[in-house]
């Protein structure tokens, strides 16, 4: 049957049992009927006396509930059975038994309870202003990748609070509860967090555009400088794994940074070559200062996973990582 609302009292509140709002209960095959048709005018407080006497079994233990009289609620039950047209218990017995018409009201109740509880929280929610997301990502995909999703992306009246350490430090923080979500590139085993993928990045070998570009076998590559950064151990292993089969051995290094823009600019500089994030390279790469060197019959992608904990559940959270599953699928 279809719902109609009216007569809420000013200041209704949905844990207030007896505020005198009205439901009007019309067929539902007769929704659009005319003034004629006849609406049942059922006040809120009748329906949670109704519930009160199901769940507690009889008057009295309903009636200590809702700090009633006995009396005040079996005139709220016969009130509603009177505008409803039918009795909804099996009378006769000691304990108050719902037939089958009252059964059916008490799962609408229920419902209807749940329904104003969700509603309560979504507008509480609405009306109070978003606590900046704390999120803990490891450099090259925080700064490259997800950084732009909230600068001027589709996330961009998300409030924020980002941070770029290593990927121990990422699972770290989210676990202490310093962050609400995390993103590193590597799995990570944990007793209470959970580490999902949400996607790929591709990585690459960049070298300056002045350099003539190296050949990408075991002894050429052996033979150049690179330029590493903190945690680069695992990349250049991931990349030398996927484009050559084997691990990268001993290499020259030139220099060694913490942060990847560093890297890239000696890069630029011509001072030796590196493995990162390809969308590190990006703009490099479009200013024409670095070239980005692929074996044209393989590419090398690695995993990125969220980090998560049930117990920090920020609100933005479901919607940065559609988002970020969204921006990553264009890589796949």
């Amino acid at each position: 049957m279809g719902i109609l609302m009216g007569g809420v009292k000013p200041g209704f509140s949905t844990c207030c049992p007896d505020t005198t709002m009205r439901i009007f209960f019309i067929p539902r095959q007769k929704f659009f009927v005319s003034s004629k048709a006849r609406r049942m005018n059922v006040e809120l407080r009748y329906l949670h006396a109704f519930r009160a006497v199901c769940e507690a079994g009889s008057l009295r233990a309903a009636a200590a509930t809702l700090h009633r009289t006995e009396q005040a609620v079996s005139y709220q039950l016969r009130k509603l059975e009177e505008a409803l047209g039918m009795p909804l218990f099996h009378r006769g017995s000691g304990r108050l038994v719902p037939n089958p018409a009252g059964e059916r009201l008490l799962l609408f109740c229920r419902d209807m309870g749940r329904d104003w509880a969700k509603l309560h929280e979504e507008i509480r929610d609405a009306t109070l202003p978003m606590e900046p997301l704390r999120i803990s990502a490891v450099s090259g995909y925080g700064r490259y990748e997800l950084l732009p999703l909230f600068r001027n992306g589709p996330l961009a009246d998300i409030p924020i609070h980002m941070r770029y350490p290593t990927a121990d430090e990422v699972v770290h923080q989210v676990e202490s509860g310093a962050c609400d979500l995390g993103f590193v590139h590597l799995m990570r085993t944990h007793e209470r967090l959970s580490l999902t993928p949400v996607g790929m990045e591709e990585i690459v070998l960049v070298t300056a555009a002045q350099n003539s570009l190296p050949q990408l076998d075991a002894t050429s590559l052996s033979e150049l400088t690179y330029i590493t950064y903190e945690e680069s151990d695992y990349v250049f292993a991931t990349w030398f794994t996927q484009i050559l089969g084997m691990s990268p051995g001993r290499l020259t290094t030139a220099a060694h940074f913490e942060e990847l823009e560093e890297v890239m600019d000696w890069v630029a500089a011509g001072r030796g070559v590196s493995i990162v994030p390809a969308a590190c390279a990006l703009d490099y790469e479009q200013r024409g200062e670095i070239v980005v060197v692929r074996k044209p019959d393989a590419r090398c992608h690695n995993t990125i996973y969220a980090v998560l904990d049930s117990l920090h559940r920020h609100p933005a959270i479901e919607r940065t990582l559609a988002a970020v599953r969204e921006r990553t699928s264009i890589y796949e």
